[in-house]
This record gives structure tokens, sequence and C-alpha cells, in this order.
């Protein structure tokens, strides 16, 4: 699985994965922890599993609590958890994504003792399949405008829903599709991130990478928290076997 954290001011340009998407990501440690609390996951067809799975691709983001030393644990553990939508021999649907966040959440508690926010999206079919736990975001940009997707959990000056908080985590989880278009661009990232780039700032950026590339100097600065920021860009919609397969039949 592609995944990565990295020390302040990493940029990790991720090349193209044509004919679908072209990512690109960027994660610093904040000055205030001692370690990068947070994860990414990238998968798609460079991961063989994924490649080989034809299920489409998954990206996501999970920020570990920093009040645990064990927050780079949980958030590690729940962004390699997700390889298994691609391995399961089960339907790759919306119940699987639940499935396994529900068992990442308690392998979180058995083994860290800790929890993180999630934030991830499924690009399958010409569909986006948004999911999330926590206060991580997830935003589109399309035809010049930016539309925050997924609520932000929080209650108070905490997190009112998390992976590791136990029986409620299946329905805390925020899920919802919509159809994509090419030149769609979808942007994961951390609560940090999204204190350092805002949503005017999406719509004006170029390509994501030439963004994570511009957007890395504020990465760098002198920041409290965490951050991590993934950029994806719909290059071409993936063809619908089943549609293909009717418009042959018929």
């Amino acid at each position: 699985m592609v995944a990565g954290t990295g020390p302040r001011g990493m940029l990790a340009g991720m090349p193209s994965s044509l004919p679908y998407t072209q990512v690109a990501a960027v994660t610093r440690q904040g000055r205030s922890h001692e370690t990068n609390d947070d994860r990414f996951g990238l998968l798609d067809p460079r991961v063989e599993a994924v490649r080989l799975a034809r299920r489409g691709v998954v990206y996501a983001v999970a920020d570990g609590v920093s009040s645990s030393a064990a927050g780079n644990e949980a958030a590690q553990l729940c962004i390699e958890s997700l390889l298994e939508f691609f391995t399961a021999n089960r339907t790759p649907t919306e119940d699987l994504l639940l499935d396994i966040v529900e068992r990442a959440d308690a392998e979180v508690r058995l083994t860290t003792g800790s929890a993180c926010t999630l934030v991830g999206i499924w690009l399958c079919h010409g569909v986006a399949t948004i999911f999330s736990v926590g206060d991580s975001s997830v935003v589109l940009v399309r035809d010049g405008a930016a539309r925050r997707l997924n609520p932000l959990q929080r209650r108070g000056g905490g997190l009112a829903a998390f992976v590791g908080m136990g029986s409620g985590v299946r329905s805390s989880m925020f899920l919802e599709s919509l159809p994509m278009k090419e030149h769609d661009r979808f942007w994961l990232g951390s609560d940090g991130a999204f204190d350092l780039v805002d949503e005017a700032w999406l719509v004006r950026s170029c390509s994501v990478a030439e963004s994570i590339d511009m957007v890395r100097p504020r990465f760098d600065g002198l920041h409290d928290d965490d951050a991590t920021l993934v950029g994806i860009e719909v290059l071409a919609l993936e063809a619908n076997p089943w549609q293909e397969r009717a418009m042959q039949d018929g």
C-alpha cells in the first residue's frame, strides 16, 4: 500500500495513475508534537492488490489523537485496514466500508488504547463515495466552486465521533455518494491542514501536483498542529463493465 507520513515539510509527490486520477500529498509534524500523528493512504493502481481487484481507488487521511502517546499507531492501523476493501471476498459496497471501519475501531481500542479521525473517498465507475469519522475534511472543487462534502463532527472543544470510540462508531460514520465528473478535484485533509489552506485557495489552485508544491511553504512554517493534505484530480472516468455488457447484450 502506498502510505505516508514524514517530518515537517515533507512533500510526497505522487505520479499520475492514468487514466483515472492524479494524486499529490504533503504532510508535516506540528511544533508542539513529538511525532507526526497523521497518516495518509493512496490505494490506486500502483498497488498490486488494488490493480487486480478492479474496484476503483480509495484515498484516505487519518489524524491520530495527539493527547494519546499512541495516536500515530491508531492512525497507521486505520489506514492499513482499508486495504481489506480490495482483498475481501465480498462485493465492494458501502456496507463493506462500514464493516472495515468498525473492525478498525475495535482493533484501535484493543491494541493502541488511542483514537484517530478518518476521512476517505472511494472512486469507482463514475461515483465518489465519501466516508468520514471526526473532524477531518473532504472538499470538492468543481466548475470554479468549492464545497465541503462531510460534516465536522465536533462537540464543544472535542470530537463528537472518532475511530476508537466503541459501539457508536458505525452509526456515527458519515457516508454519502455523488456522481463525479472529469476534472473534479477532491481535497482530503486533517483539521490542521485546513487551518493552513482555505477553500478559496483550493479553487484558485492549478493541478493538484503544482498546488501541493505551492502550498509546501505554508506547511514548512511553524504551526502547532500536524497537517496533512491529499489532492486528487479525476482525469478520466473509469468505464463501467456492467454498462458496457448491457450495451453489448442490447
